[in-house]
């Protein structure tokens, strides 16, 4: 069983705090709670929508969407959850919904209810896409930026 090793609070947007988590293989991961809240979704309705996502999604989403959850232990010491089991999405997993809702709101096929879930993963595409941008050329001269202070200045 793979084991969460360091454990921190990832906030790239402004007051939205989520539990990120690196493996002892290096995974960066959230916790399905961190990933839900990141995304303006409740945690019940992620935790279906994980592993049967909506028709609607299915076109604009990796293969094997549902299947890149994961089951861990975590032994990070500064960890509320330390020495519980919690179940966690990686980064491709949290991409690929991003990017699938940020498509689906762009082709017009998300219901009512989806809408926000759309626009939230638009905005978080966004900044994530100017972050990174603005770190690799601040990095290539030698300094070392705050991504997510980077990352929460670009979604206001």
């Amino acid at each position: 069983m793979q084991e969460a090793v360091h454990y921190g609070k990832v906030e790239l947007i402004p007051g939205i705090l989520c539990d990120g988590y690196v493996l002892n293989d290096g995974t960066a991961v959230m916790s399905e709670r961190g990933a839900a809240d990141l995304l303006g979704m409740k945690q019940a309705p992620f935790q279906r929508m994980a592993k049967f996502p909506p028709k609607t999604l299915k076109p604009f989403v990796d293969d094997g969407f549902s299947i890149t959850h994961q089951s861990i232990k975590v032994i990070a010491k500064n960890s509320p959850y330390q020495g519980r089991n919690i179940i966690v999405y990686d980064s491709n997993f949290i991409e690929s919904f991003i990017r699938g809702y940020a498509l689906a709101l762009a082709n017009d096929v998300l219901r009512e209810n989806q809408m926000h879930i759309g626009r939230r993963c638009v905005l978080l595409q966004s900044a994530l896409v100017q972050t990174a941008l603005d770190t690799a050329i601040k990095q290539a001269c030698g300094l070392s930026p705050d991504i997510q202070k980077t990352a929460q200045q670009l979604t206001l």
